[in-house]
């Protein structure tokens, strides 16, 4: 599998302040709105993006699936490494609250030092260090947009680390080659990537959905369509502006 580090290419365009608005779908139903939000931000003296992943559910759903959810994640541009992430969301009875300081050293060794609370009280402290470089959920999203799909081929692995829940994990970013969307009437020309979670059941090699994520093949490369898979049901989440 390719590494991640090995296929980006970085643009200002990526990187710009902008914030994008979707609407959330469960099947056919408008559920509720999401936004990702990107801005330069200066912390410790140092100029990094800050990227907010937003999504709600409205009141008339709430009885199907409740969600409220928020995730931000710090991000050095110059080589997408994430410095910061926290996630605060409630889906269901389910509450989550956890945070991830990432510390790269010269040799290119990532240190995820990890935090997680959970409702009954209890919280969990752990770090990892890994050889290589270590992500996060949003921070995947602004990877999606950099990647550079000239060398990729439909079907092609990237590999990579993934902190969450105090934990490691290995998983896998799949490029699904090209798929043209029409939202409100628009056409958009994507690449399409799909991020998966490997697990071997009855000694067979399979994938456990997690995120699609739809980029415009523009100068911009726009998020048009994320498909979300939650602990309990999935959401489309398609873009307004």
């Amino acid at each position: 599998m390719t590494l991640m580090a090995n296929v980006f290419m970085f643009a200002d365009e990526i990187w710009r302040d902008e914030t994008l608005r979707y609407a959330m779908y469960l099947g056919p139903i408008k559920a509720g709105e999401a936004s990702l939000a990107t801005k330069n931000v200066v912390r410790d003296g140092k100029n990094l993006v800050q990227m907010d992943l937003i999504a709600r559910t409205t009141n008339t759903v709430e009885k199907l699936f409740s969600l409220n959810d928020t995730l931000t994640t710090i991000v050095n541009p110059k080589n997408a490494a994430p410095v910061y992430f926290q996630k605060h969301c409630f889906e269901e009875d389910d509450i989550v609250f956890e945070k991830v300081n990432f510390v790269t050293s010269a040799d290119g060794k990532c240190t995820a030092n990890m935090h997680k609370d959970y409702k009954d009280g209890r919280a969990k402290d752990c770090t990892e260090t890994s050889n290589s470089q270590i992500y996060d959920m949003v921070s995947v999203v602004g990877f999606a947009r950099a990647i550079d799909t000239g060398n990729l081929y439909k079907g092609k692995r990237i590999g990579f680390k993934l902190a969450d829940a105090c934990d490691i994990i290995d998983e896998v970013l799949i490029y699904q080659g090209r798929e043209t969307l029409k939202i409100s009437g628009k056409k958009y020309n994507c690449m399409v990537f799909r991020l998966v979670e490997p697990y071997v059941d009855k000694g067979k090699n399979k994938d456990r959905d997690i995120l699609t994520i739809y980029v415009n093949d523009d100068s911009e490369r726009t998020i048009v369509q994320m498909d979300i898979k939650f602990k309990v049901g999935s959401a489309k989440a398609k873009l307004i502006r």
